[in-house]
């Protein structure tokens, strides 16, 4: 009974060492060093410009989406920071924005140059997706 006793608390030990070191890794896996997250800003810069490229957007509706993005990205940390709102209603107004963010955009481009950068940058997220 002893043995048994010892037993079970042996791997309730070694469970909740490793249940502590695994809990202190997280955090640390996700902070990138500032080269890492320049790194990150270029590649995701230069993606941003093949997938212009690609769609053949010119210089004026190049300006004119990243504008929108700037203008989604704020309205985005406005949400977070807003600590008046639930998480749920937090949610909702987010994919109320993202729906007005991808109308202004389609209009913006129209038909045919919207489905070729999403195609393009549905690709480059695919490429991504395996390159890691």
């Amino acid at each position: 009974m002893k043995y048994l006793l010892t037993t079970i608390m042996t791997i309730g030990f070694a469970f909740s060492g490793v249940q502590a070191q695994e809990a202190n890794k997280a955090p640390q896996e996700k902070t990138l060093s500032k080269e890492d997250k320049a790194a990150a800003k270029a590649k995701k810069e230069a993606d941003l410009m093949v997938a212009f490229k690609t769609a053949g957007l010119t210089e004026d509706e190049q300006q004119k989406y990243r504008a929108i993005m700037e203008e989604s990205s704020a309205l985005g940390k406005a949400l977070k920071a807003d600590a008046t709102l639930t998480d749920e209603q937090k949610s909702e107004k987010s994919k109320e924005y993202g729906k007005a963010k991808e109308g202004k955009i389609k209009e913006l481009l129209g038909v045919e140059k919207y489905k070729a950068l999403k195609e393009v940058q549905k690709a480059q997220k695919e490429a991504a997706k395996e390159g890691k």
